[in-house]
């Protein structure tokens, strides 16, 4: 680096990068998640000064040079400044008459039968003054009442503690767990204490779980909340963080995927690194489902045998990734076109997706447009999508004379539609749609498959 700062052209960027200036970034960057979060909201929720180095290390490791390390870091920086703070919005009725049911975390420490029957009134339980009135909830069995509540909503549930004293427990026993931080206007602490106390309820009688579906924001606990669902043997588990803030990072420390039981795993705005990834490949036999949303993708394979349906929805990849799945049915790796964020355009970068395995295919939307799909030949040239019927492809298929686009099409002897789906942008001008007319009529194409080209 010079005296004016600019590495030279040829110079391994990343040895030559001093610290003070990446602590600087690091800085930068923690005091913009400060002022992102509500100014009356508590970060001890959330460990800022380990969020900022993991964006900064990122962004330093994906850059090509210390230009683009600038670069990515102005518009990190940008997303931040300029978004405005998340605040919470007291406008909801019944999440206030939820507040009053929900226990305080120390009462449930002290005496978990008491915490919310101490917050109903005494009248709602109050002896009968007429034969008519007599309390005949409260001579429900507990199996009865249970099953009654395992057909209600969270919310729901956690209101029929004024019914009876007898159910003032028993809603933390569903089977279904569903939580949502937007129940509590975003007020974290409320949540984060709600979510403590209804599983320390739960641990209490060792109750297993079938579902456990969480809506969180800025909370690094919520890897232990996941990983109290796989321990209670979940067999769905859906994870959301909040939208306007950063990718919720899955510490391996707190969270570990090891299931017989898990089937379905849908991650949403989280960040799915190599040892969380190598968890699902090796440790969950059952794993069926693998669902990913608006997330940053930091591992270089997925290699489940198990699963059968995969999506990877409007994610970034950070690095090339390879998929080998045999028993996969379904694979869709979109962008829905939706407009890149800030955030998402300091992340982004031209990884690869190279299929392995994917014989048992009959579903394929590859229709994300800043990546290029690609499959490796399979051994005796034997074809690789064995039974696919149904493919759609991105532009990106278009390229090199459609090459790839041939390719994918010699592979699948069973296809019968395949759908392309090309950006209609300036580059594309009435004579190349005609040109791509005579490509496709010029493929050699089974009698009978339909085509579809749609424009964007």
């Amino acid at each position: 680096m010079d005296e004016l700062g600019v590495i030279e052209e040829g110079v391994d960027w990343r040895n030559r990068l001093a610290q003070d200036i990446r602590d600087g970034m690091i800085h930068d960057i923690w005091f913009n998640l400060q002022k992102k979060l509500p100014t009356t909201a508590s970060t001890t929720l959330v460990d800022l000064k380990k969020v900022a180095p993991r964006i900064e290390e990122r962004i330093y490791a994906i850059a090509f040079d210390f230009g683009d390390y600038l670069r990515r870091f102005s518009l990190r920086k940008d997303d931040l400044e300029y978004s405005r703070p998340i605040v919470q919005l007291n406008n909801f009725l019944g999440v206030h008459q939820l507040y009053q049911l929900i226990p305080a975390e120390g009462n449930v420490q002290g005496n978990p039968s008491s915490s919310i029957s101490d917050q109903v009134s005494p009248d709602n339980h109050k002896d009968p003054s007429h034969p008519c009135e007599v309390d005949r909830i409260s001579d429900l069995p507990n199996d009865l009442i249970r099953h009654i509540i395992s057909s209600l909503s969270m919310q729901e549930a956690v209101c029929t503690s004024v019914l009876s004293h007898r159910w003032v427990d028993q809603w933390a026993f569903v089977r279904f767990i569903d939580v949502d931080i937007d129940w509590f206007d975003k007020d974290r602490e409320q949540f984060s204490s709600f979510v403590d106390n209804l599983l320390l309820r739960r641990d209490h009688v060792n109750l297993p779980m079938d579902t456990f579906q969480l809506h969180s924001f800025a909370i690094d606990r919520a890897s232990s909340w996941i990983d109290h669902a796989i321990k209670h043997n979940a067999q769905v588990i859906r994870f959301a963080e909040y939208k306007r803030w950063e990718p919720f990072y899955l510490d391996p420390e707190l969270v570990v995927f090891s299931s017989q039981h898990l089937k379905t795993l849908e991650l949403n705005n989280a960040v799915l690194g190599t040892i969380v990834s190598d968890q699902l490949n090796n440790s969950c036999p059952a794993l069926q489902n693998l669902l990913l949303v608006h997330c940053l993708i930091e591992t270089q394979a997925i290699s489940s045998s198990s699963l059968k349906n995969l999506g990877i929805i409007d994610c970034s990849l950070l690095k090339d990734l390879s998929i080998w799945t045999p028993s996969l049915v379904s694979l869709h790796i979109e962008d829905r076109g939706h407009g890149d964020s800030l955030l998402r355009t300091s992340y982004q970068i031209t990884s690869a997706v190279t299929l392995i395995d994917a014989s048992n295919v009959t579903t394929m939307d590859l229709t994300a447009y800043v990546k290029q799909v690609t499959f490796v030949d399979q051994a005796w040239g034997h074809p690789l999508f064995q039974n696919l019927t149904n493919l759609c492809l991105g532009g990106w298929c278009l390229d090199n004379k459609y090459s790839l686009l041939r390719r994918y099409i010699q592979h699948s002897p069973k296809l019968k539609k395949v759908t392309l789906k090309p950006e209609m942008d300036e580059d594309w001008g009435y004579h190349r749609m005609l040109n791509l007319e005579l490509v496709l009529h010029g493929i050699n194409i089974v009698p009978g498959v339909e085509v579809e080209v749609k424009w964007y």
